[in-house]
């Protein structure tokens, strides 16, 4: 069986750590399995291949800004990628994050149904079936073809035109053209969202999205890991990790008013700070920044040595970081926007409301003061590993290949 993985980016941020942990799996269980990538790092590893360039992306998310047509430009790359395509012959194409400048996503399409390849794509945000927006918030104008959009500036953003209801259109028309699709969401809060969507049309699953819990994401000695970076074991610490802490969406405001509010009672590290953003942190004393980092092992460690992870997103499918602070044995607290609520329940953490911040924060202090009945850090742990193992990830995803291969449908 030959699987071949599209994404913008490879081993570089939540779905593309995702993309390669599938990919690895399947090398490792005898799977002829291949990744196309269009941005970011050059990656040299064994059936991964980038099609794309940063002058080619550069110029494509220019174009995009100034027509408001998020998707069809880059034309070289994806030609590229076809050719990719045609040499491989998949029996499964597996897509993931198809926006972001790297593709002529109606080229690729329209190839994909000429041909009939039967094909999995994993929602990793809402784009898909939106007039262009990664997160509709509170919009629901993607239900019937969108146009007037409120948050046209959001990412991918148009500098000027509002051209959402003619991309709902043609993706519409180009993303059900095919007999042989599935689509996969890591929470059941996306999944019962595409079922109202055009992609309704197709079988729609929940895959939650695995991690390494053996190897990397496992509770590591606290005690060791505070002396290592320089925190005594009376310190509280509460941690935070992002790589957009300016974006909106992921609410660095709320993390930055509950350190504020917190005062001494804790120290709040924000691991993949950019000191562009330094003016943020203007009169708060406990905040520690690290820059972003790709040692998973230190990742492993700072989940380890927190009292508790927070993650104040207002929108948000299904956080491969709340997964890997939970399997680290550290409770977790959210907002109640999109999958994060289904990550937090039975005792893992606590969701509260969007945007509430006093209802943010006093949970933050209840899970530091020992004042809830959250399931213990062993417990936490375990559970994490029986239901986010990539083991359990890559074989649903290997059933569904063979499943689609065979049948063209599951």
């Amino acid at each position: 069986m030959k699987i071949l993985q599209i994404n913008s980016h490879y081993n570089q941020g939540g779905a593309a750590k995702i993309v390669t942990c599938i990919h690895r799996q399947l090398l490792k269980e005898g799977v002829d399995s291949r990744v196309a990538y269009g941005r970011g790092e050059v990656q040299k590893e064994q059936g991964v291949t980038m099609y794309g360039n940063t002058l080619g992306v550069l110029l494509s998310a220019l174009l995009s800004r100034v027509s408001g047509y998020s998707g069809y430009f880059n034309r070289h790359a994806t030609k590229k990628l076809i050719k990719e395509i045609e040499a491989f012959k998949p029996d499964v194409i597996h897509m993931h994050a198809l926006h972001g400048y790297h593709l002529h996503i109606p080229m690729l399409f329209e190839y994909i149904n000429k041909h009939q390849i039967p094909w999995v794509w994993t929602f990793h945000d809402c784009y898909a079936f939106t007039g262009n927006c990664g997160y509709y918030f509170d919009c629901d104008r993607w239900k019937d073809g969108c146009g007037d959009c409120p948050y046209i500036h959001n990412y991918p953003s148009s500098l000027f035109f509002d051209s959402t209801a003619k991309q709902w259109s043609r993706k519409k028309e180009l993303f059900t053209a095919s007999a042989k699709g599935v689509v996969v969401a890591p929470s059941r809060w996306l999944t019962e969202e595409t079922k109202k969507s055009f992609f309704g049309k197709y079988p729609c699953l929940t895959i939650h999205n695995g991690i390494d819990t053996e190897g990397t994401f496992y509770p590591r000695n606290r005690e060791d890991a505070r002396e290592k970076y320089g925190f005594s074991s009376r310190d509280k610490v509460v941690l935070g990790i992002a790589v957009g802490y300016k974006d909106p969406r992921k609410g660095a405001k709320y993390i930055l008013q509950t350190a504020k509010d917190l005062g001494d009672e804790a120290k709040v590290v924000l691991i993949g700070w950019n000191s562009e953003n330094d003016s943020m942190l203007e009169g708060l004393t406990n905040v520690v920044t690290i820059p972003n980092t790709k040692d998973a092992d230190m990742l492993a460690e700072y989940y380890s040595l927190a009292d508790v992870f927070v993650i104040p997103s207002l929108a948000e499918n299904y956080a491969t970081t709340t997964i890997e602070a939970l399997a680290c044995g550290t409770p977790v607290v959210g907002f109640d926007a999109g999958g994060i609520p289904e990550q937090l329940e039975a005792g893992m953490g606590i969701a509260v409301p969007s945007g509430d911040q006093d209802a943010f924060t006093e949970a933050v202090q209840k899970v530091l003061r020992g004042e809830t009945e959250l399931l213990t850090r062993e417990e936490r742990s375990e559970r994490t590993r029986e239901e986010n193992s990539l083991a359990k990830m890559t074989e649903q995803y290997r059933r569904l290949y063979e499943d689609i291969s065979m049948h063209g449908a599951v």
